[in-house]
Parts: C-alpha cells; sequence; structure tokens
C-alpha cells in the first residue's frame, strides 16, 4: 500500500471511530429561537466561526452589547443573570446552554461567585461578533 492510500486508509479509520464514539452524544441544546424566544439568522459573506472563554467575577457587570450573529453559551461555572435592556432577565447556570439574543441590547452579570461561561459566535469574516451602543455599528446592526 502506497503512502497515499495508507493517509486515507488511516484517516477514514481514525473518521470511523470518531463515529462511532459519537454515537454516545449528548444534546446540550437544539433550537430555532434565542432564550427570549427571538428569531436566529446567519449573516452573509465567508463563514467564521470563534469561541472564547468568558470569565466575570460576582458583581461584574460588563457594558450593554448585541450580537449581530447567532451566538451560543455554555455554562462551565457558576451562574449569570441575562438582562435585555427591554427587562427581559433569564439566568443561567453551570451545565446550562444558551442560544443568547440576537441583535438585541443586554448584559450578563455573576451572581453569587464567578462564572466561566465557552461562548461560540456562528459569524461572517470582517463582521464583529459584538457591537457596544457606542459603537458605528451599532444603529446598523442592535435593535435596542
Amino acid at each position: 500500500m502506497n503512502r497515499m492510500n495508507y493517509l486515507r486508509v488511516t484517516g477514514l479509520s481514525i473518521c470511523m471511530l470518531f463515529v462511532q464514539a459519537a454515537a454516545a452524544k449528548e444534546l446540550l441544546l437544539e433550537t430555532r429561537t434565542s432564550w427570549d424566544g427571538g428569531a436566529l439568522a446567519y449573516p452573509q459573506g465567508p463563514v467564521q466561526i470563534s469561541s472564547f472563554i468568558l470569565r466575570l467575577e460576582e458583581g461584574d457587570q460588563p457594558k450593554f452589547h448585541c450580537h449581530p450573529v447567532p451566538t451560543m453559551g455554555y455554562v462551565l461555572k457558576g451562574r449569570i443573570r441575562v438582562e435585555t435592556r427591554d427587562g427581559n432577565t433569564e439566568t443561567f447556570q453551570a451545565g446550562q446552554s444558551v442560544v443568547e439574543v440576537m441583535r438585541t441590547m443586554h448584559r450578563g452579570t455573576a451572581v453569587d461567585g464567578p462564572v466561566e461561561i465557552i461562548v461560540f459566535y456562528a459569524g461572517s469574516a470582517g463582521l464583529p461578533n459584538t457591537v457596544f451602543p457606542e459603537d458605528a455599528a451599532a444603529a446598523r446592526y442592535c435593535k435596542s
């Protein structure tokens, strides 16, 4: 067997092992809306997926912001209260997944200790994942 065929077979074997292992998967979240029932839409342009770990200390209150791209989080540690500018609130805790509100100004506050969240952005190259009210792009990408 030549090197290319070996690599194809080996790659296929590894892929098959992964698929077999994936049979033990656990669904964390499946939704068509954000946590407040809002619509989601993928942006136009070349796909760019990003992920970050966000950390907030108890009482930290980041500025209001919006996401012009679908954004999902998984709470690794702690509890976070998310509020929109118009007063909708929801609290999420370790082990929960959440789809953030899209194009809506909101912010999160760590409750009863620090919080860590893995955040995934389904964005587009050149499009910001997060926009603040004072940004020139806010009028274009954020509703409130």
